[in-house]
């Protein structure tokens, strides 16, 4: 790997084969944990988080509530706190946070808050093993100590996680059994999209909007790359459920706007319309799946997917582009990348 300005961000980007491999290594670990877990029954799920954790769990829901019969829904952290009876009141319900870091103020918060109503279990999904202080249950992405500020690796991993529990607790098995090979889809994924990140960069010097879309499970992943880009390159992005976009935000779209789909089996042909549509107004596009380069042919950059995983298991994968777009324009602009404005690694309120 070159040089880069913000090597330490860069070198954690390349790491996060090796968390989806320390996942895998402790799928026994992870399955007794939600053997405890779902040996109860529950109202609803609530996945919580505060910023990329919470894409995370809009991710994460979506991927529960297709393979399980319970309802599953995103809520911040900040909601549960403040409106803990609207979530949690006389209702048994599984709340699970999702946190790089267990200090975080607004997780701790919000965990302490909706644990005094009685009906309320807790499991955290996490890369921080000291969560287990203030929640039931917890399941660990257990080589994701990251020292960059930025997320990278522990969302990545951490959508890894909530993938297989939501699989696990489905039924299956077989599915989180696919995905043995994981580590070394990554690393090739890795390689195409620093690739194909840097090309789009490089050869569109004047782009200054940023719009991520995706529908289903890639609803969240956009909101992240979204905010990948935001937090690494200080430049405006927006994240849409893709058909959405056509519904007043594509006013602002020009030659200078990047559309970036992630490209989803269920929703490709209708994709491809709104892609030619955004090209007819002058956006630079780019389309990200399994089968990217049939389904989206009109996009200006293609990458597929090629490891036999469906949507579900690419989750933790796709996602990678935006890590690595927000990169190449702080690389672009003379931005340190490993040392973000404004902000830490866990937000801690006095």
């Amino acid at each position: 790997m070159e040089k880069k300005n913000s090597q330490l961000t860069y070198n954690e980007i390349y790491k996060q084969p090796e968390s989806f491999e320390a996942v895998n290594e402790t799928l026994e670990d992870i399955y007794r944990v939600l053997d405890q877990v779902f040996a109860e029954e529950y109202d609803e799920l609530i996945f919580t988080g505060c910023g990329t954790s919470f894409y995370l769990a809009q991710t994460a829901a979506h991927a529960f509530s297709t393979y399980n019969a319970v309802p599953a829904k995103a809520m911040c952290c900040s909601e549960l706190y403040y409106f803990p009876e609207t979530f949690v009141k006389n209702r048994k319900v599984l709340v699970l946070p999702i946190t790089r870091k267990s200090y975080t103020t607004e997780v701790r918060m919000a965990i302490d808050k909706v644990r005094s109503f009685p009906g309320v279990k807790t499991l955290a999904i996490t890369c921080d093993k000291d969560s287990a202080v203030y929640n039931d249950y917890v399941i660990l992405s257990p080589e994701t100590a990251e020292d960059s500020v930025i997320m990278t690796r522990s969302f990545t991993s951490m959508v890894y996680l909530a993938v297989i529990m939501a699989m696990y607790a489905g039924g299956k098995k077989n599915e989180v059994g696919a995905m043995a090979d994981y580590g070394n889809s990554a690393r090739d994924a890795l390689r195409k999209m620093d690739d194909l990140a840097k090309k789009i960069v490089s050869e569109n010097e004047k782009l200054n909007l940023f719009i991520t879309l995706g529908q289903g499970i890639y609803y969240g992943v956009a909101n992240e790359c979204m905010n990948k880009i935001k937090e690494m390159g200080i430049s405006n992005s927006e994240a849409y459920y893709s058909l959405e976009y056509r519904h007043g935000p594509m006013s602002l779209v020009d030659e200078n706007t990047l559309v970036l789909f992630l490209s989803h089996l269920e929703t490709a042909k209708e994709d491809a319309k709104l892609l030619a549509q955004m090209k007819g107004y002058g956006a630079v596009t780019a389309a990200i799946g399994n089968t990217a380069s049939v389904d989206m042919k009109e996009a200006d950059y293609c990458l597929d997917l090629p490891y036999g995983y469906n949507d579900m298991q690419n989750a933790a994968l796709i996602g990678i582009i935006g890590q690595f777009i927000g990169y190449y324009i702080a690389e672009k602009k003379g931005i340190d990348a490993d040392n973000p404005r404004h902000l830490s690694q866990a937000i801690v309120i006095p």
